[in-house]
């Protein structure tokens, strides 16, 4: 009986976000139609603050003197010498891995490149798209596990103006950093998402339609928000994040290619 009750859980915990059974899980990436395998999204970014236009900064000395995440500092970009630049992170790269993250969505590698796109750092983590539904983990390696608490990239259908709905997620127990703000263990988002427009705006990719999405995100530790710019081909292609500490963490979409 117990074996009975612990295989229904099991079951149960397999279901994702979106309801999705362990039959179609298994070929989740495989009927992505945005998101597909092997896909790869080029961001440019930066993080504003104080009217200062940003960038992360890595320092490279042992960890016994500057322990792995104090080595990541934001940097104004406009005061960034010949051999800072040559260690800032200019791109982001969203890459759609063979595989899956943890049998529940699709295995997501971020790398975190150079002015040069020489890699530097990188990590995995999850993207789910169901249909038009589509939900992203930013990237949250070093500094940007500032976004913990911002509100996902999520669309969902039906795709048209005025839609709304609402998501849960839960931190990991990292505790955030001074350099924005800290808490205790694991803490629980909850955000409303509305798309509010539908528009054709300027990229770097060209002009695209795009769905207009305002999200609001609310936790113990305080309110985040998110303004994202889907479209139906290339998906997310703008990103602009206001942070916890009331600095902005701006992504634009750079190139797409498939390797």
């Amino acid at each position: 009986m117990r074996l009975v009750i612990l295989i229904s859980i099991c079951w149960i915990s397999l279901q994702n976000t979106f309801g999705q059974s362990f039959e179609e899980m298994k070929h989740l990436t495989d009927d992505n139609t945005v998101y597909k395998q092997f896909r790869q999204f080029y961001y440019k970014y930066y993080f504003l603050k104080e009217k200062d236009t940003l960038l992360v900064k890595l320092y490279t000395k042992p960890e016994h003197i500057a322990p792995f995440e104090l080595s990541w500092k934001l940097e104004r970009k406009s005061k960034l010498t010949f051999e800072q630049d040559y260690t800032a992170i200019h791109y982001l790269a969203m890459t759609v891995k063979a595989g899956d993250y943890f049998g529940q969505a699709s295995l997501l590698q971020y790398d975190y490149l150079s002015k040069e796109r020489r890699g530097m750092k990188h990590e995995q983590t999850g993207l789910v798209e169901v249909c038009s539904d589509i939900s992203i983990t930013p990237p949250t390696e070093g500094h940007f596990l500032i976004t913990e608490l911002n509100p996902r990239p999520e669309i969902r259908e039906p795709l048209i103006k005025d839609n709304t709905w609402y998501s849960t997620h839960t931190t990991s127990d990292v505790g955030g950093s001074d350099k924005w703000k800290t808490w205790q263990g694991a803490v629980e988002v909850s955000s409303s998402y509305r798309i509010r427009d539908i528009q054709t705006i300027k990229t770097n990719i060209g002009f695209l339609k795009c769905f207009i999405i305002d999200a609001n995100a609310q936790s113990l530790v305080g309110e985040t928000r998110l303004v994202a710019y889907y479209n139906e081909e290339y998906g997310f292609v703008k990103l602009n994040f206001t942070n916890i500490d009331g600095s902005y963490l701006v992504m634009d979409i750079n190139s797409v290619k498939k390797f």
